[in-house]
């Protein structure tokens, strides 16, 4: 559904990906239509309805305006379909657990589109943290930095998805606190500008910079322990990512895990080659549905995101006065490390 400038990725990434087949492209405009068509030679539909009538379709993916994927999501859902819909994948957490419960009543799957958390890099220092870090980390640091203002919503709810999901995702607790503060630039709508401080239930402490407004891109996390660190800069060095370590040793075959599944390039921690993540969410989304296993950003995620992102809207409206999300549940057990 969509074949905007993410929508067109999705439906170039189906055509290579194993165990999909795309079936249609779904969108309003005559011009993005006859591209679709164009380019993969498949039914093209101008309402999601039409598409829905056909039978051969067994999943949707939602690719469309922010405030338009409650009610896209909930339609696929009652006509019997799977879906991946695109971030941020609601604007409310009532909306949120309402796709979750219309999916469960149905046996169906809803995954969200938070890509990164199928990018190689970042599953390898999931698993490093989870399995070779010498210590609990204490505060992880993400800066999200560039791009256009979007006229459906604003950074925090454009970016902070990004963020949110993969601190989750990395610690694999919940967050009992948010605080958060914007900045809107002149001539703006929405805020260009968001600092989030997150309060974990295990004292461990996230730091989230999110803004349109910055010369050039940046994407960076850094994850701090009490004498090591772990920099991931995602494009960085001549469109390679670059993951490294720094301080307290730990053995080889530990470190090693930092650089599974990419090729190395000839700088210290830059990492290619890996698969494309948005080829490798398309099939685990499939798996997921064939399976009733939901994918790593399935419901229980897509719930908690959403939750921790309303409690920081609601804070940075409130001048940075500290939030509880509505829901602190988060799939997943949180990693032992060890001391801290």
């Amino acid at each position: 559904m969509g074949h905007g400038r993410w929508g067109a990725n999705h439906a170039r990434a189906v055509t290579d990906a194993h165990g999909v087949r795309l079936q249609g492209v779904v969108d309003p405009r005559p011009e993005a239509r006859d591209l679709a068509r164009q380019r993969y030679g498949v039914p093209v539909w101008s309402t999601l309805a039409h598409a829905l009538d056909d039978d051969r379709v067994e999943a949707v993916v939602v690719a469309t305006p922010a405030h338009t994927h409650a009610d896209m999501v909930g339609a696929a859902l009652r006509a019997g379909r799977h879906v991946l819909v695109e971030k941020p994948a609601a604007m409310s957490t009532a909306d949120a657990e309402a796709m979750v419960a219309e999916a469960d009543a149905r046996g169906l799957q809803v995954s969200v589109g938070h890509t990164f958390l199928y990018t190689q890099p970042l599953r390898n220092l999931a698993r490093w943290l989870r399995d070779g870090a010498p210590s609990t980390p204490w505060l992880l640091r993400s800066e999200r930095l560039g791009g256009q203002r979007r006229p459906d919503c604003d950074v925090l709810w454009n970016f902070g998805p990004h963020d949110v999901s993969i601190l989750l995702h990395l610690l694999a607790e919940p967050v009992l606190e948010v605080a958060a503060r914007g900045h809107r630039f002149p001539g703006g709508r929405h805020l260009d500008a968001v600092t989030l401080d997150l309060g974990f239930a295990s004292g461990v402490r996230g730091e989230v910079y999110l803004g349109w407004r910055h010369p050039g891109a940046k994407r960076s996390l850094r994850v701090l322990g009490e004498d090591w660190a772990v920099t991931y800069r995602h494009g960085h060095v001549n469109g390679e990512d670059t993951l490294t370590r720094t301080g307290a040793q730990s053995s080889p075959q530990s470190d090693n895990v930092l650089s599974s599944g990419c090729n190395q390039g000839q700088r210290s921690g830059s990492l290619h080659g890996y698969q494309e993540p948005l080829k490798v969410e398309l099939e685990e989304f499939a798996v997921a549905c064939r399976t009733g296993r939901p994918t790593v950003t399935g419901p229980d995620h897509l719930v908690a995101v959403t939750s921790v992102l309303e409690a920081a809207a609601r804070s940075a409206a409130r001048d940075g006065q500290a939030e509880v999300p509505d829901r602190v549940g988060v799939a997943g057990r949180r990693p032992q490390l060890g001391r801290r």
